[in-house]
């Protein structure tokens, strides 16, 4: 359904962007893959040379969009996976923590889509699927307010945008993961492996964390012309979390 399409993905070389690389690559699509690590990025590259097109850029640079994309035409697709996180609680606000996380998070897709939306990058029609999460949308936590907020804003984006560019038969969807099972969770030392697990049994669906995988087949439905009739819509991915 994607064979020679073309589909541009921040946040390309880890967790949920690398296994949506992956998962396209091997659905024969063509890759824009963009991501801070030049070394990340070569390493992808060697994996479909012919495939992957390669920007190393930082999404906060926002004087330089015009720049870094100059190269960037006819995408069928766009993956905005970047993110980050910060515990933030309200007893230590800090303002720097706070921007650092809304600037990539939040201003960098919207920023992202305006500039391939009116400069004509984006084909007719295209589909476009920002990485959510429930932590915002459906449930909070605490010391997250910059990240929840963030990941709430990218859902009310998707009504917004579905609506802009509709005309031009460009879609915008959302997919909001729980606890996904990357290198970020096992590799993390703020929370114990104990614990963790005991998160897990909050997970109706199994008591486990989704796999990045689960998540890359829920973006390639969203891409694909599958689901040609939805648009402004948040797909959950949880495993039940958050329906409880």
């Amino acid at each position: 359904m994607l064979s020679d399409k073309t589909i541009l993905v921040t946040g390309a070389t880890s967790g949920i962007g690398a296994a949506i690389c992956q998962d396209l690559l091997a659905c024969g699509a063509n890759v824009v893959a963009v991501a801070r690590s030049a070394d990340r990025l070569d390493e992808l590259k060697s994996s479909a040379p012919d495939r992957v097109k390669t920007i190393s850029f930082d999404l906060t640079r926002f004087d330089r969009y015009k720049e870094a994309l100059i190269d960037v035409k006819n995408i069928d697709g766009l993956v905005y996976s970047a993110g980050i996180t910060d515990s933030n609680p309200l007893r230590f606000f800090s303002l720097e923590k706070y921007q650092k996380v809304v600037d990539i998070n939040q201003t960098a897709p919207i920023a992202l889509v305006s500039e391939l939306a009116r400069t004509g990058r984006l084909n007719t029609p295209s589909s476009i699927v920002f990485i959510s999460s429930i932590l915002g949308p459906k449930i909070g936590m605490k010391g997250t307010a910059a990240y929840a907020a963030t990941k709430a804003a990218l859902t009310a984006y998707a009504k917004v945008m579905a609506l802009e560019l509709a005309h031009k038969l460009i879609r915008v969807n959302c997919v909001s993961p729980g606890m996904v099972n990357t290198a970020l969770i096992t590799n993390q030392h703020q929370v114990s492996q104990e614990a963790l697990q005991v998160d897990m049994q909050k997970y109706p669906l199994g008591k486990r964390f989704a796999e990045a995988h689960e998540v890359a087949t829920v973006v390639r439905f969203l891409l694909s012309e599958a689901s040609s009739f939805i648009t402004g819509t948040d797909v959950v991915v949880d495993g039940g979390y958050s329906i409880q």
